[in-house]
Protein backbone atom coordinates (compact mmCIF):
# COMPACT_ATOMS: atom_id res chain seq x y z
CA UNK A 1 0.00 0.00 0.00
CA UNK A 2 3.08 2.18 0.94
CA UNK A 3 4.33 1.35 -2.70
CA UNK A 4 1.04 2.16 -3.69
CA UNK A 5 1.00 5.47 -2.54
CA UNK A 6 4.67 6.71 -3.90
CA UNK A 7 3.78 5.50 -7.17
CA UNK A 8 0.17 7.43 -7.15
CA UNK A 9 1.85 10.96 -5.69
CA UNK A 10 4.31 10.49 -8.29
CA UNK A 11 2.26 10.38 -11.18
CA UNK A 12 -0.02 12.76 -9.87
CA UNK A 13 2.97 15.45 -9.48
CA UNK A 14 4.01 14.00 -13.21
CA UNK A 15 1.14 14.51 -14.57
CA UNK A 16 0.82 18.35 -13.09
CA UNK A 17 3.46 19.40 -14.34
CA UNK A 18 3.55 18.37 -17.80
CA UNK A 19 -0.54 19.66 -18.15
CA UNK A 20 -0.42 22.81 -16.91
CA UNK A 21 -1.75 24.48 -19.63
CA UNK A 22 0.24 27.87 -21.00
CA UNK A 23 -0.78 30.45 -23.40
CA UNK A 24 0.36 28.48 -26.43
CA UNK A 25 -1.18 25.35 -25.70
CA UNK A 26 -3.65 23.69 -28.52
CA UNK A 27 -7.39 22.82 -28.14
CA UNK A 28 -5.53 19.22 -28.43
CA UNK A 29 -3.08 19.41 -26.52
CA UNK A 30 -5.35 20.69 -23.80
CA UNK A 31 -8.11 17.64 -23.97
CA UNK A 32 -5.18 15.39 -23.48
CA UNK A 33 -4.15 16.96 -20.22
CA UNK A 34 -7.61 16.81 -19.57
CA UNK A 35 -8.24 12.81 -20.54
CA UNK A 36 -4.96 12.39 -18.27
CA UNK A 37 -6.04 13.94 -15.05
CA UNK A 38 -9.30 11.71 -15.57
CA UNK A 39 -6.97 8.86 -15.86
CA UNK A 40 -5.24 9.63 -13.07
CA UNK A 41 -8.40 10.44 -11.00
CA UNK A 42 -9.83 7.45 -12.28
CA UNK A 43 -6.78 5.56 -10.66
CA UNK A 44 -7.01 7.22 -7.48
CA UNK A 45 -10.23 5.78 -6.80
CA UNK A 46 -9.18 2.38 -8.00
CA UNK A 47 -6.39 2.73 -5.82
CA UNK A 48 -8.44 4.20 -2.75
CA UNK A 49 -11.62 1.28 -3.60
CA UNK A 50 -8.34 -1.41 -3.65
CA UNK A 51 -7.01 0.01 -0.27
CA UNK A 52 -10.43 -0.45 1.11
CA UNK A 53 -11.28 -3.87 0.12
CA UNK A 54 -7.45 -4.98 1.56
CA UNK A 55 -7.90 -3.24 4.74
CA UNK A 56 -11.11 -5.66 5.58
CA UNK A 57 -13.24 -3.52 7.40
CA UNK A 58 -16.65 -4.02 7.73
CA UNK A 59 -19.10 -4.40 4.46
CA UNK A 60 -20.87 -1.37 4.78
CA UNK A 61 -17.87 1.23 4.56
CA UNK A 62 -16.45 -0.73 1.62
CA UNK A 63 -19.68 -0.57 -0.38
CA UNK A 64 -19.88 3.37 0.41
CA UNK A 65 -16.36 3.76 -0.61
CA UNK A 66 -17.38 1.89 -4.26
CA UNK A 67 -20.05 4.29 -4.34
CA UNK A 68 -17.82 7.21 -3.70
CA UNK A 69 -15.70 6.14 -5.63
CA UNK A 70 -18.21 5.44 -9.24
CA UNK A 71 -19.91 9.05 -7.97
CA UNK A 72 -16.22 10.81 -8.44
CA UNK A 73 -15.73 8.61 -11.82
CA UNK A 74 -18.67 9.27 -13.52
CA UNK A 75 -19.18 12.79 -12.35
CA UNK A 76 -22.58 11.40 -11.38
CA UNK A 77 -24.87 14.08 -8.71
CA UNK A 78 -26.19 10.80 -6.90
CA UNK A 79 -25.10 7.57 -6.62
CA UNK A 80 -26.42 4.16 -4.89
CA UNK A 81 -25.82 0.60 -4.23
CA UNK A 82 -28.47 -1.92 -3.90
CA UNK A 83 -27.10 -5.29 -2.19
CA UNK A 84 -28.31 -8.63 -0.68
CA UNK A 85 -27.89 -9.65 2.69
CA UNK A 86 -28.68 -13.64 4.02
CA UNK A 87 -29.29 -12.99 7.99
CA UNK A 88 -28.61 -15.32 10.46
CA UNK A 89 -32.04 -17.14 10.22
CA UNK A 90 -31.08 -17.43 6.40
CA UNK A 91 -33.73 -14.52 5.22
CA UNK A 92 -32.90 -12.55 2.56
CA UNK A 93 -32.94 -8.47 2.30
CA UNK A 94 -31.69 -6.00 0.70
CA UNK A 95 -29.71 -3.11 1.74
CA UNK A 96 -28.23 0.42 0.30
CA UNK A 97 -25.12 2.57 0.24
CA UNK A 98 -25.72 5.95 -1.09
CA UNK A 99 -23.84 8.59 -1.97
CA UNK A 100 -24.55 12.41 -3.48
CA UNK A 101 -27.40 12.40 -0.75
CA UNK A 102 -28.77 11.84 2.57
CA UNK A 103 -30.02 8.50 3.29
CA UNK A 104 -33.38 10.03 4.31
CA UNK A 105 -33.89 10.57 0.82
CA UNK A 106 -34.48 6.80 -0.09
CA UNK A 107 -35.57 5.49 3.46
CA UNK A 108 -39.50 6.00 3.01
CA UNK A 109 -39.56 4.55 -0.10
CA UNK A 110 -39.57 0.50 -0.98
CA UNK A 111 -36.45 -1.11 -2.19
CA UNK A 112 -36.16 -1.18 -6.13
CA UNK A 113 -37.90 -3.91 -7.70
CA UNK A 114 -37.83 -5.88 -10.90
CA UNK A 115 -39.30 -3.34 -13.44
CA UNK A 116 -38.02 -2.70 -16.87
CA UNK A 117 -35.49 -0.62 -16.14
CA UNK A 118 -34.13 -2.28 -13.16
CA UNK A 119 -34.47 -5.77 -14.34
CA UNK A 120 -31.75 -5.75 -16.56
CA UNK A 121 -29.55 -5.03 -13.61
CA UNK A 122 -30.87 -7.44 -10.99
CA UNK A 123 -31.10 -10.10 -12.90
CA UNK A 124 -27.46 -9.30 -14.19
CA UNK A 125 -27.74 -9.29 -17.90
CA UNK A 126 -26.16 -6.16 -18.37
CA UNK A 127 -25.08 -2.25 -18.35
CA UNK A 128 -28.12 0.34 -18.33
CA UNK A 129 -27.31 3.46 -19.68
CA UNK A 130 -29.72 6.46 -20.52
CA UNK A 131 -29.45 9.64 -21.56
CA UNK A 132 -33.01 10.64 -20.34
CA UNK A 133 -35.10 8.05 -18.36
CA UNK A 134 -37.65 9.91 -18.76
CA UNK A 135 -37.53 9.59 -22.51
CA UNK A 136 -37.02 5.81 -22.29
CA UNK A 137 -39.77 3.35 -23.33
CA UNK A 138 -39.26 1.51 -20.17
CA UNK A 139 -39.97 3.99 -17.67
CA UNK A 140 -43.08 4.64 -16.24
CA UNK A 141 -44.74 1.36 -16.62
CA UNK A 142 -45.36 0.20 -13.06
CA UNK A 143 -48.07 0.77 -10.06
CA UNK A 144 -48.07 2.79 -7.97
CA UNK A 145 -45.84 5.14 -9.15
CA UNK A 146 -45.73 4.94 -12.78
CA UNK A 147 -42.32 6.21 -12.12
CA UNK A 148 -40.29 8.44 -9.88
CA UNK A 149 -42.08 8.65 -6.49
CA UNK A 150 -43.19 12.13 -5.24
CA UNK A 151 -39.84 14.03 -3.68
CA UNK A 152 -37.50 11.23 -5.16
CA UNK A 153 -34.18 12.48 -6.05
CA UNK A 154 -34.02 14.40 -9.95
CA UNK A 155 -32.89 12.12 -12.08
CA UNK A 156 -33.01 12.49 -15.70
CA UNK A 157 -29.31 10.88 -16.80
CA UNK A 158 -29.28 7.15 -15.51
CA UNK A 159 -26.22 4.83 -15.50
CA UNK A 160 -26.23 0.96 -14.06
CA UNK A 161 -24.06 -1.86 -13.47
CA UNK A 162 -25.12 -6.04 -12.27
CA UNK A 163 -22.52 -6.29 -9.88
CA UNK A 164 -21.68 -10.46 -10.34
CA UNK A 165 -19.64 -12.55 -8.44
CA UNK A 166 -17.21 -14.82 -10.08
CA UNK A 167 -19.93 -17.84 -9.57
CA UNK A 168 -22.53 -15.91 -11.65
CA UNK A 169 -24.55 -14.58 -8.53
CA UNK A 170 -26.22 -11.53 -9.13
CA UNK A 171 -24.96 -9.56 -5.69
CA UNK A 172 -26.80 -6.06 -6.49
CA UNK A 173 -26.72 -3.25 -8.48
CA UNK A 174 -24.47 -0.23 -8.74
CA UNK A 175 -26.68 2.93 -9.47
CA UNK A 176 -25.91 6.53 -10.82
CA UNK A 177 -27.59 9.36 -11.63
CA UNK A 178 -27.75 12.87 -12.41
CA UNK A 179 -30.45 15.71 -12.78
CA UNK A 180 -29.27 16.75 -16.31
CA UNK A 181 -29.46 14.58 -19.43
CA UNK A 182 -26.61 13.42 -21.32
CA UNK A 183 -24.25 13.30 -18.77
CA UNK A 184 -22.91 9.86 -18.90
CA UNK A 185 -20.50 8.80 -21.99
CA UNK A 186 -19.89 5.25 -23.00
CA UNK A 187 -16.29 5.07 -21.63
CA UNK A 188 -18.55 5.94 -17.95
CA UNK A 189 -19.71 2.70 -18.84
CA UNK A 190 -16.97 0.86 -19.17
CA UNK A 191 -15.64 2.66 -15.66
CA UNK A 192 -18.99 1.39 -13.87
CA UNK A 193 -18.70 -2.29 -15.17
CA UNK A 194 -14.83 -1.92 -13.06
CA UNK A 195 -16.43 -0.40 -10.38
CA UNK A 196 -19.43 -2.99 -10.57
CA UNK A 197 -16.43 -5.74 -10.24
CA UNK A 198 -14.57 -4.47 -7.29
CA UNK A 199 -18.02 -4.16 -5.67
CA UNK A 200 -18.23 -7.68 -6.45
CA UNK A 201 -14.74 -8.76 -5.44
CA UNK A 202 -15.34 -6.93 -1.87
CA UNK A 203 -18.95 -8.40 -1.19
CA UNK A 204 -17.43 -11.70 -1.98
CA UNK A 205 -14.34 -10.72 0.33
CA UNK A 206 -17.03 -10.07 3.05
CA UNK A 207 -19.07 -12.68 2.84
CA UNK A 208 -16.26 -15.09 2.83
CA UNK A 209 -14.83 -13.42 6.01
CA UNK A 210 -18.32 -13.33 7.52
CA UNK A 211 -18.85 -17.08 6.77
CA UNK A 212 -15.11 -18.01 7.93
CA UNK A 213 -15.53 -16.22 10.73
CA UNK A 214 -19.05 -18.03 11.51
CA UNK A 215 -17.42 -21.36 10.87
CA UNK A 216 -15.21 -20.30 13.51
CA UNK A 217 -17.74 -19.11 15.42
CA UNK A 218 -19.82 -22.60 14.97
CA UNK A 219 -16.56 -23.97 15.42
CA UNK A 220 -16.05 -22.75 19.20
CA UNK A 221 -19.16 -22.73 19.95
CA UNK A 222 -19.37 -26.62 19.42
CA UNK A 223 -15.47 -26.78 21.06
CA UNK A 224 -17.51 -24.96 23.90
CA UNK A 225 -20.40 -27.57 24.28
CA UNK A 226 -18.44 -30.37 24.30
CA UNK A 227 -15.98 -28.92 26.66
CA UNK A 228 -19.13 -27.90 28.84
CA UNK A 229 -20.25 -31.63 28.28
CA UNK A 230 -17.41 -32.91 29.22
CA UNK A 231 -17.00 -30.63 32.22
CA UNK A 232 -20.80 -31.58 33.30
CA UNK A 233 -19.76 -35.37 33.01
CA UNK A 234 -16.63 -35.25 34.39
CA UNK A 235 -18.76 -33.47 37.79
CA UNK A 236 -21.07 -35.81 37.94
CA UNK A 237 -19.30 -38.51 38.08
CA UNK A 238 -16.78 -36.61 40.73
CA UNK A 239 -13.68 -36.77 38.05
CA UNK A 240 -11.31 -34.54 37.95
CA UNK A 241 -9.44 -34.25 34.98
CA UNK A 242 -5.71 -33.33 34.76
CA UNK A 243 -2.51 -33.27 32.41
CA UNK A 244 1.17 -33.03 32.56
CA UNK A 245 3.83 -31.66 30.34
CA UNK A 246 6.69 -34.64 30.64
CA UNK A 247 9.57 -32.82 30.03
CA UNK A 248 8.48 -29.89 32.42
CA UNK A 249 7.03 -31.51 35.12
CA UNK A 250 4.05 -28.97 34.61
CA UNK A 251 0.81 -30.40 36.30
CA UNK A 252 -2.63 -28.75 35.59
CA UNK A 253 -5.27 -29.79 37.81
CA UNK A 254 -8.96 -29.15 37.71
CA UNK A 255 -10.70 -27.82 40.84
CA UNK A 256 -12.21 -30.84 41.25
CA UNK A 257 -9.20 -32.93 41.09
CA UNK A 258 -7.43 -30.84 43.58
CA UNK A 259 -10.30 -31.46 45.81
CA UNK A 260 -10.10 -35.26 45.79
CA UNK A 261 -6.31 -33.96 47.34
CA UNK A 262 -7.71 -32.00 50.00
CA UNK A 263 -6.88 -28.63 48.28
CA UNK A 264 -9.10 -25.52 47.64
CA UNK A 265 -9.60 -24.26 43.97
CA UNK A 266 -7.66 -21.18 44.31
CA UNK A 267 -4.55 -23.10 46.06
CA UNK A 268 -1.80 -24.32 43.56
CA UNK A 269 -0.96 -28.03 43.44
CA UNK A 270 1.71 -29.04 40.98
CA UNK A 271 3.43 -31.99 40.42
CA UNK A 272 5.90 -32.47 43.08
CA UNK A 273 2.75 -31.70 45.73
CA UNK A 274 1.07 -34.14 43.94
CA UNK A 275 3.87 -37.24 44.47
CA UNK A 276 4.08 -35.63 48.34
CA UNK A 277 0.42 -35.65 48.70
CA UNK A 278 0.74 -39.72 48.05
CA UNK A 279 1.18 -42.12 51.27
CA UNK A 280 4.76 -43.17 51.38
CA UNK A 281 4.29 -46.67 51.04
CA UNK A 282 1.96 -46.05 47.72
CA UNK A 283 4.59 -43.46 46.18
CA UNK A 284 7.10 -45.46 44.22
CA UNK A 285 3.86 -48.00 43.13
CA UNK A 286 2.43 -44.75 41.71
CA UNK A 287 5.85 -43.26 39.75
CA UNK A 288 6.53 -46.57 38.07
CA UNK A 289 2.97 -46.44 37.49
CA UNK A 290 3.27 -43.28 35.75
CA UNK A 291 6.79 -43.53 33.97
CA UNK A 292 5.89 -46.96 32.55
CA UNK A 293 2.91 -45.17 30.69
CA UNK A 294 5.05 -42.58 29.75
CA UNK A 295 8.22 -45.14 28.09
CA UNK A 296 6.14 -47.51 26.65
CA UNK A 297 2.29 -45.78 25.83
CA UNK A 298 0.59 -48.22 28.60
CA UNK A 299 -2.59 -46.79 30.03
CA UNK A 300 -1.53 -45.46 33.64
CA UNK A 301 -4.43 -46.70 36.24
CA UNK A 302 -3.48 -47.09 39.44
CA UNK A 303 -5.02 -46.84 42.86
CA UNK A 304 -3.13 -45.21 46.26
CA UNK A 305 -3.88 -43.79 49.45
CA UNK A 306 -3.40 -39.87 49.70
CA UNK A 307 -3.21 -37.86 52.92
CA UNK A 308 -4.57 -34.55 52.79
CA UNK A 309 -3.23 -31.42 54.73
CA UNK A 310 -5.75 -32.04 57.65
CA UNK A 311 -4.16 -35.47 57.68
CA UNK A 312 -7.57 -37.14 56.74
CA UNK A 313 -6.23 -40.65 54.60
CA UNK A 314 -8.06 -40.96 51.54
CA UNK A 315 -8.15 -43.22 48.21
CA UNK A 316 -7.88 -42.08 44.92
CA UNK A 317 -7.93 -43.79 41.49
CA UNK A 318 -5.89 -41.76 38.94
CA UNK A 319 -6.24 -43.37 35.60
CA UNK A 320 -4.43 -41.61 32.29
CA UNK A 321 -2.63 -42.00 28.72
CA UNK A 322 0.42 -40.62 27.15
CA UNK A 323 0.16 -38.81 24.02
CA UNK A 324 1.33 -40.70 20.56
CA UNK A 325 5.01 -41.93 20.69
CA UNK A 326 6.88 -41.00 17.99
CA UNK A 327 9.38 -44.01 17.12
CA UNK A 328 12.39 -44.10 19.23
CA UNK A 329 11.27 -41.14 21.44
CA UNK A 330 8.51 -40.97 24.51
CA UNK A 331 5.63 -39.26 25.12
CA UNK A 332 5.63 -35.26 25.80
CA UNK A 333 2.30 -35.39 27.80
CA UNK A 334 -0.31 -36.88 29.21
CA UNK A 335 -3.86 -36.51 30.53
CA UNK A 336 -6.48 -38.34 33.03
CA UNK A 337 -8.74 -38.20 35.68
CA UNK A 338 -9.06 -38.50 39.13
CA UNK A 339 -11.62 -40.03 41.10
CA UNK A 340 -12.30 -40.07 44.94
CA UNK A 341 -12.24 -43.80 45.96
CA UNK A 342 -12.24 -43.91 49.43
CA UNK A 343 -16.11 -44.93 50.01
CA UNK A 344 -15.49 -48.10 47.37
CA UNK A 345 -12.25 -48.50 49.31
CA UNK A 346 -14.08 -48.86 52.61
CA UNK A 347 -17.00 -50.69 51.20
CA UNK A 348 -15.13 -53.15 49.95
CA UNK A 349 -12.75 -53.24 53.49
CA UNK A 350 -16.14 -53.63 55.45
CA UNK A 351 -17.50 -56.72 53.03
CA UNK A 352 -14.08 -58.68 53.22
CA UNK A 353 -14.68 -57.94 56.86
CA UNK A 354 -18.00 -59.52 56.24
CA UNK A 355 -16.79 -62.63 54.60
CA UNK A 356 -14.28 -63.14 56.77
CA UNK A 357 -16.85 -62.74 59.92
CA UNK A 358 -18.88 -65.18 57.76
CA UNK A 359 -16.88 -67.81 57.46
CA UNK A 360 -15.49 -67.61 60.91
CA UNK A 361 -18.94 -68.02 62.16
CA UNK A 362 -20.29 -70.91 59.56
CA UNK A 363 -17.10 -72.92 60.79
CA UNK A 364 -17.79 -72.18 64.40
CA UNK A 365 -21.54 -73.36 63.87
CA UNK A 366 -20.62 -76.12 61.97
CA UNK A 367 -18.38 -77.17 64.68
CA UNK A 368 -21.48 -76.30 67.30
CA UNK A 369 -23.42 -78.70 65.50
CA UNK A 370 -20.94 -81.39 65.19
CA UNK A 371 -20.54 -81.11 69.02
CA UNK A 372 -23.83 -80.90 69.63
CA UNK A 373 -24.59 -84.30 67.17
CA UNK A 374 -21.76 -86.10 68.99
CA UNK A 375 -22.69 -85.68 72.50
CA UNK A 376 -26.72 -85.97 71.39
CA UNK A 377 -25.80 -89.29 70.47
CA UNK A 378 -23.75 -90.77 73.55
CA UNK A 379 -26.30 -90.01 76.00
CA UNK A 380 -29.67 -90.80 73.81
CA UNK A 381 -31.03 -94.25 74.38
CA UNK A 382 -32.73 -94.95 71.03
CA UNK A 383 -32.53 -93.11 67.23
CA UNK A 384 -36.11 -91.95 68.11
CA UNK A 385 -34.55 -89.78 70.94
CA UNK A 386 -31.46 -88.84 69.20
CA UNK A 387 -33.71 -87.02 66.50
CA UNK A 388 -36.05 -85.38 68.74
CA UNK A 389 -32.94 -83.87 71.47
CA UNK A 390 -30.49 -83.23 68.46
CA UNK A 391 -33.33 -81.08 66.44
CA UNK A 392 -34.36 -79.25 69.74
CA UNK A 393 -31.06 -78.06 69.96
CA UNK A 394 -30.67 -77.37 66.59
CA UNK A 395 -33.79 -75.18 66.57
CA UNK A 396 -32.44 -73.68 70.02
CA UNK A 397 -29.34 -72.76 68.00
CA UNK A 398 -31.30 -71.58 65.23
CA UNK A 399 -33.21 -69.22 67.17
CA UNK A 400 -30.60 -67.77 68.87
CA UNK A 401 -29.13 -66.79 65.10
CA UNK A 402 -32.57 -65.50 64.31
CA UNK A 403 -32.31 -63.37 66.90
CA UNK A 404 -28.72 -62.44 66.15
CA UNK A 405 -29.21 -62.13 62.19
CA UNK A 406 -32.31 -59.76 63.20
CA UNK A 407 -29.20 -57.44 64.82
CA UNK A 408 -27.31 -57.64 62.10
CA UNK A 409 -24.62 -59.84 64.62
CA UNK A 410 -23.57 -57.11 66.50
CA UNK A 411 -24.86 -58.75 68.99
CA UNK A 412 -27.78 -59.47 71.26
CA UNK A 413 -29.50 -58.24 74.75
CA UNK A 414 -29.83 -60.61 77.36
CA UNK A 415 -33.21 -60.49 78.29
CA UNK A 416 -33.87 -61.25 74.62
CA UNK A 417 -31.81 -64.33 74.00
CA UNK A 418 -34.25 -65.50 77.32
CA UNK A 419 -37.32 -64.67 76.32
CA UNK A 420 -36.53 -66.30 72.72
CA UNK A 421 -35.40 -70.11 74.17
CA UNK A 422 -37.97 -69.94 76.97
CA UNK A 423 -40.63 -69.36 74.59
CA UNK A 424 -40.07 -71.60 72.10
CA UNK A 425 -40.16 -74.63 74.11
CA UNK A 426 -44.01 -73.33 75.02
CA UNK A 427 -42.67 -72.45 78.61
CA UNK A 428 -43.41 -68.64 78.65
CA UNK A 429 -46.29 -68.45 81.09
CA UNK A 430 -44.98 -70.01 84.45
CA UNK A 431 -41.47 -68.65 83.35
CA UNK A 432 -40.94 -65.31 85.97
CA UNK A 433 -38.20 -63.34 84.65
CA UNK A 434 -36.85 -61.06 87.28
CA UNK A 435 -34.43 -58.62 84.31
CA UNK A 436 -31.63 -57.26 86.39
CA UNK A 437 -29.34 -54.45 84.62
CA UNK A 438 -29.23 -54.33 80.71
CA UNK A 439 -26.84 -56.76 79.58
CA UNK A 440 -25.48 -56.67 75.53
CA UNK A 441 -23.91 -60.07 74.94
CA UNK A 442 -21.97 -60.60 71.50
CA UNK A 443 -22.48 -63.17 69.27
CA UNK A 444 -19.99 -65.70 70.91
CA UNK A 445 -21.67 -64.83 74.51
CA UNK A 446 -25.13 -64.80 72.92
CA UNK A 447 -24.74 -68.71 71.44
CA UNK A 448 -23.08 -70.51 74.27
CA UNK A 449 -25.93 -68.41 77.12
CA UNK A 450 -28.76 -69.03 74.46
CA UNK A 451 -27.79 -72.95 74.54
CA UNK A 452 -27.58 -72.78 78.25
CA UNK A 453 -30.44 -71.65 78.88
CA UNK A 454 -31.96 -74.00 75.97
CA UNK A 455 -30.26 -77.07 78.23
CA UNK A 456 -32.29 -76.04 81.37
CA UNK A 457 -34.92 -75.02 79.67
CA UNK A 458 -35.31 -78.80 77.73
CA UNK A 459 -35.15 -80.36 81.05
CA UNK A 460 -37.66 -78.07 83.30
CA UNK A 461 -40.03 -79.00 80.10
CA UNK A 462 -39.35 -83.10 80.25
CA UNK A 463 -38.35 -83.38 83.98
CA UNK A 464 -38.69 -80.36 85.99
CA UNK A 465 -41.05 -77.89 87.19
CA UNK A 466 -42.57 -76.99 83.45
CA UNK A 467 -43.65 -80.97 83.22
CA UNK A 468 -46.41 -80.19 85.73
CA UNK A 469 -49.19 -77.16 85.82
CA UNK A 470 -48.27 -75.93 89.10
CA UNK A 471 -44.56 -75.70 88.50
CA UNK A 472 -42.65 -72.22 88.29
CA UNK A 473 -38.96 -71.31 87.05
CA UNK A 474 -37.69 -67.76 88.24
CA UNK A 475 -35.20 -66.54 86.47
CA UNK A 476 -33.02 -63.44 87.82
CA UNK A 477 -29.90 -61.51 87.38
CA UNK A 478 -27.57 -59.05 88.57
CA UNK A 479 -24.01 -57.82 88.16
CA UNK A 480 -21.98 -57.52 90.84
CA UNK A 481 -18.25 -56.77 90.88
CA UNK A 482 -18.11 -57.33 87.20
CA UNK A 483 -19.09 -61.06 87.62
CA UNK A 484 -22.75 -61.35 86.19
CA UNK A 485 -24.86 -63.41 88.50
CA UNK A 486 -27.99 -65.16 86.67
CA UNK A 487 -29.90 -67.48 89.04
CA UNK A 488 -32.33 -70.23 87.35
CA UNK A 489 -34.88 -71.64 90.29
CA UNK A 490 -37.72 -74.47 89.84
CA UNK A 491 -40.29 -74.51 92.22
CA UNK A 492 -43.30 -76.66 92.68
CA UNK A 493 -42.48 -79.46 90.27
CA UNK A 494 -41.76 -82.77 90.49
CA UNK A 495 -39.43 -84.02 93.52
CA UNK A 496 -35.68 -83.50 92.38
CA UNK A 497 -33.42 -86.68 93.01
CA UNK A 498 -29.78 -86.66 91.70
CA UNK A 499 -29.24 -88.37 88.57
CA UNK A 500 -27.35 -91.34 87.86
CA UNK A 501 -25.46 -89.69 85.35
CA UNK A 502 -24.43 -86.92 83.78
CA UNK A 503 -25.89 -86.08 80.35
CA UNK A 504 -24.97 -83.72 77.65
CA UNK A 505 -27.14 -80.68 79.29
CA UNK A 506 -24.79 -81.09 82.24
CA UNK A 507 -21.52 -81.28 80.54
CA UNK A 508 -22.63 -78.34 78.46
CA UNK A 509 -23.70 -76.34 81.47
CA UNK A 510 -20.94 -76.99 83.92
CA UNK A 511 -18.37 -77.07 81.43
CA UNK A 512 -18.80 -76.16 77.93
CA UNK A 513 -20.49 -72.92 79.10
CA UNK A 514 -18.31 -72.03 82.25
CA UNK A 515 -15.03 -72.84 80.04
CA UNK A 516 -16.55 -70.57 76.73
CA UNK A 517 -16.95 -67.82 78.85
CA UNK A 518 -14.22 -68.18 81.67
CA UNK A 519 -16.74 -68.18 84.14
CA UNK A 520 -18.40 -70.98 86.24
CA UNK A 521 -21.57 -72.94 86.00
CA UNK A 522 -22.97 -74.74 89.35
CA UNK A 523 -26.31 -77.71 89.10
CA UNK A 524 -27.76 -78.09 92.47
CA UNK A 525 -30.49 -80.65 92.97
CA UNK A 526 -32.64 -79.60 95.44
CA UNK A 527 -35.84 -81.88 96.15
CA UNK A 528 -37.79 -78.66 95.73
CA UNK A 529 -36.44 -77.83 92.67
CA UNK A 530 -33.46 -77.53 89.81
CA UNK A 531 -31.45 -74.67 90.53
CA UNK A 532 -28.15 -73.22 88.41
CA UNK A 533 -26.24 -70.28 89.56
CA UNK A 534 -24.43 -68.85 86.82
CA UNK A 535 -20.76 -66.52 87.11
CA UNK A 536 -19.76 -64.99 84.17
CA UNK A 537 -17.48 -62.32 83.71
CA UNK A 538 -18.99 -58.92 81.94
CA UNK A 539 -15.69 -58.53 79.70
CA UNK A 540 -16.36 -61.89 78.24
CA UNK A 541 -19.80 -61.45 77.71
CA UNK A 542 -19.48 -57.63 76.15
CA UNK A 543 -16.06 -58.43 74.46
CA UNK A 544 -14.56 -56.18 76.28
CA UNK A 545 -10.66 -56.81 76.64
Amino acid sequence: MRKCARIRGSLVSSLSDTIEPDTGATERERALAAALADETRRSEVLIRIGEAIGAGRDIETIVQTVVDGGVEMTRAEFGAFFYNVVNAEGERYRLFALAGAPRSAFEHYPMPRNTAVFAPTFSGEAVIRSDDILADPRYGHNAPYHGMPEGHLPVRSFLSAPVVSRSGEVLGGLFFGHAEPGRFSAADERVVAGVAGLGAAAVEAMHRRDETLAASEAQRSVEARLAERLSFALDAGRMGSWALDVDSRDYEASELCKANYGRRPDESFGFADLVASIHESDRDRMTRAMETAIQDGSDYDVEYRVIWPDGQVRWVHARGRADAIVPGGSAKRMAGISLDITERRRAEERQQLMLNELNHRVKNTLATVQSIAFQTLRTARTPTEFRETFEARLMALSETHNLLTRENWEGAALRAVIDSEVEALGGAGRAIVQPGPEVHLTPKAAVAVGMGIHELATNAVKYGALSVARGVVTIHWQVSNGILELDWTESDGPKVEMPQRRGFGSRLLEKGLAAELGGSVELMYRAQGLTCAMRLPMAALEGRD
